[in-house]
């Protein structure tokens, strides 16, 4: 699937989405919304290697962070903590251990309220399972 295919697709299904990222383990974005900052790939992939160290650290996405709520892989996610919970933004982010060329694949978005993590978080997995994972 192309970039360009993602990204379009991405557009629709996740339409509620604030930002939408999709790379691979080598640090090579596949589609997004935004201009991603690369050092904070490989950070994000470090995720999944220790729920403690996640937990603590958070994920940052654009210099935001993002406190983790749920730490499930193929799933972590959580939101930032401001002083308004209604304010607040959600970030998710799923693995596909076997993503397209055989390597792992990420997917991952931010939403704001009244868009919950119920809510975007399957969206979010669907969409990778569809369109991130290797056939």
């Amino acid at each position: 699937m192309s970039q360009a295919s993602i990204a379009e697709a991405a557009k629709v299904a996740l339409k509620d989405a604030s930002r939408f990222l999709f790379f691979n383990e080598q640090g090579a974005v596949l589609a997004s919304s935004f201009t991603v900052e690369p050092s904070e790939l490989k950070p994000l992939e470090a995720l999944y290697s220790d729920r403690d160290e996640a937990i603590k650290h958070g994920m940052v996405v654009l210099g935001t962070r993002y406190e983790v709520h749920r730490h499930h892989p193929p799933l972590i996610y959580g939101r930032t903590m401001g002083a308004v919970p209604e304010e607040s933004e959600g970030c998710a982010i799923c693995k596909i251990a076997k993503g397209l060329d055989g390597q792992a694949c990420y997917g991952l978005i931010t939403y704001q309220m009244p868009n919950i993590s119920a809510r975007m978080v399957p969206m979010l997995q669907k969409f990778c399972q569809e369109h991130l994972e290797a056939k």
